[in-house]
């Protein structure tokens, strides 16, 4: 069985095939290329697909066929060279060109950018169908972004996902329970889109050119495109990571090196950074009454953002909520986006450029295996959760891990709990909830609270047994806790055996 994980927006097209479990390998889209600019030039005497017409955007952009996703249904035509195409046709070459690269896979999960509406996101299928693509379904890019974030991360409740594409940039909350993943609201900002952040960059290059040669690279349309096309890889490399980015202007007439460092590019992008976090209080503000939020994710692209991971993780540093006894607290919960402390610990989880595509390739071998309906998917399943079997007895919550160490681990609201949680964010939780006893070689779960504790989803009747990977909630809609380990007798006699 072989399956394709796609993830596509307005920009790029990016993929991975594999048997549908276990790791995919990355598949090149355009001769050696991973990613497919999703662009049309119209400069030949047919349309090509991919490059050809990204690398027009500056130089002849009335020849280049850009940015037609987020606008399929509308009415807007491309003309140039006897060449006309709307939306529609420009999205069916693009299909059409992917179906050459794994048009033999047993079938395809594609993520699409949540500021499609319903009608356009139809509209995409039905052109993937008649591309004759063996399409299997489609889930949000959001959606995708949290599962692949929960193999590195445990949390449970609200996420933060932000990514942006040439059209917009994207914060997008989703949910996390015990079993899936499901998307819950999104905020578009069209203004802060790719594109304005590489016009940034791209005007400051110049106004830096200009500083030092008396140039301007804007006056020469093969050496403004040639500059837009570096600081485009340049982003979708990652970014600036730390080194000095080295920049070439070219005409020929003239000739200049720019050396900028990280913290100049930030500077120019500056502006953007700022009304990303006026943009992200304003959606976290409408979130409040969801909780709080246990993670924020970032795409690949968007963590390339000049500046923008940076502002990102001062904005959100705040104190401990989850703690142990006597451990330090108080202080300003606020900046709109009460965050837990454990994902503080964490900070900003940048995802790489192949994570999406890498969810998209799982549900695809999930939905051939007939564990998932084909169609579109909107609550995602986790991935079955691998217990570690190994190590002494502890709770896991927030990514962090909380040893058993008393014969007797009581959670709750009351201080002298073992594990506090605070009232205002938990309020299903009692003051003494629970606790989790060790009996006669075993951990058993106890419950003591007026809400009630659940394992595995299932009510407990006063105490149920624990085993490695079960899953504890704390109260209706409370918070989530994997129980993972053994207890030391269990684990002399494995290691006997």
């Amino acid at each position: 069985m072989s399956v394709v994980g796609l993830d596509l927006n307005a920009t790029r097209a990016r993929a991975v095939y594999g048997a549908g479990q276990g790791a995919p390998v990355g598949l090149n889209l355009e001769d050696d290329r991973r990613e497919l600019p999703v662009a049309v030039s119209l400069a030949d005497r047919s349309p090509v697909v991919g490059t050809a017409g990204a690398a027009l955007r500056r130089k002849a952009p009335h020849l280049a066929c850009l940015d037609f996703l987020p606008i399929l249904g509308q009415k807007r035509e491309w003309t140039g060279n006897r060449h006309r195409l709307d939306a529609a046709g420009a999205m069916s070459l693009v299909f059409e060109r992917l179906y050459q690269t794994f048009g033999r896979a047993e079938g395809v999960v594609l993520t699409l950018p949540t500021y499609l509406t319903d009608a356009q996101e139809v509209q995409a299928l039905q052109l993937a169908g008649k591309a004759r693509w063996p399409l299997l379904g489609a889930t949000p890019t959001p959606t995708a972004a949290a599962l692949a974030a929960y193999e590195r991360l445990s949390w449970s409740g609200l996420a933060l996902v932000v990514d942006v594409d040439g059209h917009a940039l994207t914060w997008s909350a989703v949910s996390v329970e015990a079993d899936h993943v499901q998307l819950i609201r999104t905020h578009v900002c069209p203004h802060l889109g790719l594109a304005a952040w590489l016009n940034r960059l791209l005007n400051g290059a110049a106004s830096r050119c200009v500083r030092m040669s008396r140039r301007d690279p804007r006056g020469s349309a093969d050496a403004e495109q040639s500059l837009y096309d570096q600081l485009s890889r340049l982003l979708a490399s990652g970014g600036p990571t730390g080194g000095i980015v080295e920049l070439t202007v070219q005409t020929p007439q003239w000739y200049q090196n720019l050396m900028l460092p990280p913290d100049e590019l930030a500077d120019f992008c500056a502006p953007l950074v700022r009304q990303s976090l006026i943009e992200m209080q304003s959606f976290a503000s409408a979130l409040a009454a969801q909780g709080t939020t246990a993670a924020l994710i970032a795409t690949a692209a968007a963590g390339a953002l000049p500046g923008l991971t940076a502002a990102l993780e001062d904005h959100l540093q705040r104190p401990a909520i989850v703690r142990t006894p006597l451990a330090h607290d108080g202080g300003d919960f606020g900046a709109n986006l009460p965050l837990d402390d454990d994902m503080t610990a964490t900070r900003v989880h940048i995802l790489d450029a192949d994570a999406a595509a890498r969810a998209a390739h799982d549900l695809a071998g999930r939905v051939l295996r007939g564990e998932l309906a084909r169609g579109r998917i909107d609550a995602a399943p986790l991935p079955p959760a691998t217990a570690d079997e190994g190590g002494p007895a502890r709770l896991q919550f927030r990514g962090h891990e909380h040893p058993l160490t008393k014969a007797v681990f009581v959670l709750g609201r009351d201080p002298a709990c073992d594990m506090v949680f605070e009232s205002e964010l938990y309020p299903s939780v009692s003051a003494r909830h629970c606790e989790i006893a060790l009996d006669r070689g075993a951990y058993l779960l106890r419950d003591r609270s007026r809400h009630g504790t659940m394992l595995n989803e299932h009510q407990v009747n006063q105490q149920a047994p624990l085993h490695s990977g079960d899953w504890v909630r704390l109260g209706p809609g409370g918070p989530v806790l994997r129980f993972l380990g053994r207890p030391a007798e269990q684990r002399r006699l494995m290691t006997t055996a």
